[in-house]
């Protein structure tokens, strides 16, 4: 019998290749759309994940919320081409780039089957940090719905701190009414869901795809490459 009551998981880059359903969605949405569609394709994708990338570090200070994230984002990367668009103008570019990255969001049968059997005896939750209108699209498009009640995925968007404010993961503990100690978090990012969860008082286990160095002396339960490798875990 497992010690852990309870697994909470992130969710991108974690149940999904979120980067490679990124890539695939703006390199569409690029190459597409008239904001887009005259410039070089492979240096716009650059200039926005290196803008995004930089105000990330602002939406986790809650200095920007994922409206103006998305706007800033866009106009900051456009501004590298000498391409000045008002806001009003974000939202169908953004609306295009949703829809092709959650088309490019595929079920993965072993993942399918890893959560289904961890479901058999413990509790499962989601606590990502992301907005809320794209979260339960994924859950679906990859057929883990059923797994994860609303009631169990915790959406930074929605309670109001991002990982790896420790108030996000006391909310999840709260509303699933365990305690710290039952808890085993699993996730790709070594801040928002290995130290801080440590810092909360759960355990970790880290996933580690591309052999990425510790930022902490915090100590994970496990370092793993693939999701399937948990199952031997508890």
């Amino acid at each position: 019998m497992s010690a852990f009551t309870t697994i909470l998981f992130d969710l991108d880059d974690t149940l999904f290749d979120f980067s490679a359903c990124w890539e695939i969605g703006m390199q569409q949405t690029i190459a597409t759309h008239p904001l887009t569609a005259d410039l070089d394709g492979k240096e716009m994708l650059e200039a926005l994940r290196r803008h995004g990338d930089e105000l990330w570090v602002d939406v986790i200070a809650q200095r920007y919320d994922f409206t103006q994230y998305r706007q800033l984002r866009l106009q900051r990367a456009l501004a590298d081409f000498d391409r000045h668009i008002e806001v009003e103008q974000v939202g169908d570019f953004q609306r295009a780039y949703a829809e092709a990255c959650m088309n490019a969001v595929q079920p993965d049968q072993n993942v399918q089957a890893t959560i289904a059997k961890l479901a058999e005896q413990h509790t499962l939750g989601i606590v990502t940090n992301g907005p809320e209108d794209m979260a339960f699209t994924k859950l679906e498009r990859l057929g883990l719905s059923g797994y994860f009640p609303q009631e169990h995925v915790f959406i930074s968007e929605l309670i109001g701190y991002h990982k790896p404010d420790p108030r996000i993961y006391t909310v999840a503990v709260e509303q699933l009414g365990v305690q710290r100690e039952q808890v085993l978090f699993v996730g790709d990012t070594w801040d928002a869901d290995v130290a801080g969860p440590i810092d909360a008082g759960f355990s970790a286990v880290w996933i580690n795809m591309r052999g990425k160095e510790p930022k902490s002396a915090h100590k994970p339960l496990a370092v793993i490459e693939r999701l399937d490798q948990l199952l031997s875990l508890v």
